[in-house]
């Protein structure tokens, strides 16, 4: 069915030709002949359609998709068998998904992404409220159409919230999504919420601008430890003229611990809507240690905060005032005032009353005089020496910066056994460097790691066990094989500490795996040096004959193991040849053709191949279509080069029209962090 002729599904519906190919069915333009409009048709690949399981989360996302009503999701109107195999009838968009407009564009600017993102928020917003979660929001699943709306398609493993495990579908702690995209709860095996869905968004945010995801890897499993415990580069270190308020909103869609992202899809509209207004964002001013209710009310946001905080008359909102048997009565603004009895304005106290008044305010006024005064008189130096906060709590750090006017970065966790949870570790710039008011810093801490209770491993595969374990942050000692009758081979019998047992991460767990007489589980070594993989293998009870193969990774640095054939958990018996592959540092990356772009596009493709770039300027005349663009490269597009290779460029720079010589100055930049210089 990959290439049919017309084929009529049901009588009723005419394929025409194949639009997409999925993980497990094809997708077809066709025609609804009883209502003679376009659909498209999701066919099940017949393989899959044996697999109940498959079946039955085909299924499934018909019947999620089915009852989301929504302009940004993707309609489906039927579903039924064909054949030896099932299908669904949908929507059909004309247009492209976001991952063709990225793969033919490479990035798109913060605008546009903020605009894709708020259709995407509305989406998600509109399924969480009517109780189901996607799972799977990545650029593929994202559809622009022609007329510029946008649709999110493929609820294939979209889930009730709050639903149980589906019987024989999905086991507990099972991973279900795409490794780039999905939350770090979802790499743990937890069970995900709306917020794990704006985690993805995030993801989605950070590609559209930067041109890649955040994390990558050579497998999901080294993708999916990263969403766990690595923070994505800043954006501003890969797109040079990122707004703040942008990679703010960005970097609060990415935090690990979903109570720090959004609330809801509508809190994220809200913030989207005030970057593309040029208003203040909440993302930007919480991360500067503004509370969340005047950080609201300052950006004019529907949250700020009106509780606790006496409104002016003429307001919306009212104050509580002591009970003192006075009457209440509407003023013209239509706001409740508390009045003591109305006085006699004929009488002497009405005079005493206007003196009161009076007096009262000539009070606000002197006390607003001197309020200004105080908090304009800041005779404080500009600039002074970076603070230094190491070892202190994170929030006294904060408190203590933000004391002396500077402005915070969001925090980075960086895990350092040496300073106490919670504390800390350093600041970008340190301690010492002399830095100016309303400067942005960042805070690196070490993070509070809580107990939680080890889930048990039994009977599932060592690879696996390998994948939840690390996912969780624990650290995985070496295998211990046992023979065991009652448990198939390469499955773990147990762990030590045994399931149940109050753990944080950073500990040690050590899987007891199952062997036959005679063989041994080939052990976990991706990471260890070559040398203390090779002990390991050669050495007891293994024993084995290992041949070295080097390969490229971007992951794991040079010299160091990243896998063995066979696999990790796979028996041998005691002796045997294995394969290890060591690796041999990153790949080598393609230079790309960079002449005639703009020097902000180019500096932005070279960073984001992890290349450093050298400009040189020539000046050119005034009028010069190739002002502001690169004239020369000194390494021809297409040649292989390894990462942080300067490129030299030469970029056209248009002469003032006072200016009668020419001249020519160079700027370097690099891949490495900025520094703050002195």
């Amino acid at each position: 069915m990959s290439n049919p002729e017309p084929t009529v599904l049901n009588d009723r519906y005419e394929l025409q030709q194949r639009i997409g190919r999925g993980g497990m069915a094809d997708v077809f333009l066709a025609r609804d002949l009883l209502l003679d409009r376009p659909v498209a048709i999701k066919v099940l690949f017949p393989e899959f359609a044996v697999d109940p399981n498959f079946v039955e989360r085909f299924r499934r996302e018909a019947q999620s998709a089915a009852s989301l009503n929504h302009p940004n999701i993707v309609g489906v109107y039927d579903w039924g068998q064909y054949s030896n195999t099932y299908f669904m009838a949908m929507e059909y968009v004309q247009g492209r998904t976001l991952a063709d407009i990225l793969r033919a564009n490479g990035s798109i600017n913060s605008q546009q992404a903020a605009e894709i993102a708020s259709e995407v928020a509305a989406a998600l917003g509109f399924a969480h409220r009517n109780g189901v979660v996607h799972r799977d929001i990545k650029p593929a699943n994202i559809l622009v159409g022609s007329n510029g709306q946008v649709k999110v398609a493929d609820f294939g493993i979209a889930r009730a919230m709050n639903a149980g495990t589906e019987s024989n579908l999905t086991q507990a702690g099972s991973v279900m999504g795409t490794a780039a995209y999905f939350s770090p709860e979802q790499a743990q095996g937890a069970q995900p919420d709306p917020r794990s869905d704006l985690y993805s968004l995030g993801i989605v945010l950070y590609e559209m601008v930067a041109g890649a995801p955040p994390f990558a890897g050579d497998n999901p499993v080294s993708i999916a430890y990263k969403q766990v415990h690595e923070m994505p580069r800043p954006l501003n270190q890969l797109v040079v003229d990122v707004p703040k308020a942008f990679e703010a909103i960005a970097a609060k869609l990415l935090a690990k611990r979903p109570e720090i992202r959004y609330a809801n899809s509508e809190a994220l509209r809200d913030d989207l809507r005030r970057f593309r207004n040029g208003e203040p964002v909440l993302a930007l001013t919480s991360a500067m240690g503004v509370p969340a209710g005047v950080a609201a009310a300052a950006a004019g946001g529907r949250g700020a905060a009106t509780g606790g905080v006496p409104r002016m008359a003429g307001g919306t909102g009212t104050t509580t005032m002591p009970r003192t048997g006075a009457v209440g009565r509407v003023g013209h603004s239509g706001q409740l005032r508390q009045m003591g009895p109305v006085p006699n304005r004929n009488s002497s106290g009405g005079g005493l009353y206007a003196i009161v008044v009076f007096m009262a305010l000539v009070a606000l006024v002197i006390g607003a005089i001197v309020l200004f005064n105080a908090l304009s008189k800041d005779d404080r130096p500009s600039s002074f020496a970076m603070p230094d906060v190491t070892q202190l709590p994170l929030d006294e750090g904060v408190k203590t910066l933000t004391d002396e006017d500077l402005q915070l970065n969001p925090p980075i966790i960086e895990e350092n056994p040496d300073f106490e949870e919670g504390a800390i570790v350093r600041t970008e710039p340190p301690a010492g460097v002399i830095v100016q008011r309303g400067q942005f810093v960042t805070i690196y801490y070490n993070p509070v790691k809580t107990p939680f209770t080890l889930d048990s491993m039994a009977g599932k595969l060592q690879a696996e066990a390998d994948v939840l374990l690390k996912g969780l942050g624990l650290l995985v000692g070496d295998t211990i094989s046992e023979i065991n009758q009652d448990v198939e081979v390469g499955r773990v019998i147990r762990t030590e500490p045994g399931a149940g047992t109050l753990v944080k991460q950073g500990d040690t767990v050590r899987l007891v795996v199952s062997t036959a007489p005679g063989q041994q589980a080939v052990p976990v070594v991706e990471g260890l040096s070559q040398a203390n993989a090779l002990s390991e293998l050669q050495g007891d009870p293994y024993n084995f004959s290992v041949t070295v193969t080097a390969e490229a990774s971007d992951t794991i640095p040079a010299g160091r193991a990243t896998r063995t054939d066979p696999a990790a958990g796979q028996s041998l018996f005691i002796g045997s040849a294995i394969k290890l592959y060591v690796s041999s540092g990153p790949a080598l990356v393609k230079v790309p053709t960079l002449t005639g772009l703009t020097e902000t596009q180019a500096r932005n493709k070279l960073i984001q191949l992890h290349l450093g770039v050298e400009v040189t300027y020539t000046d050119v005349p005034n009028g010069d279509p190739s002002n502001g663009k690169v004239l020369t490269q000194n390494i021809a597009s297409g040649t292989d080069v390894a990462p942080n290779t300067v490129i030299k460029l030469t970029v056209a720079q248009e002469v003032a029209a006072t200016t009668t010589t020419t001249s020519t100055t160079t700027t370097t930049t690099t891949t490495e962090p900025p520094t703050t210089t002195t």
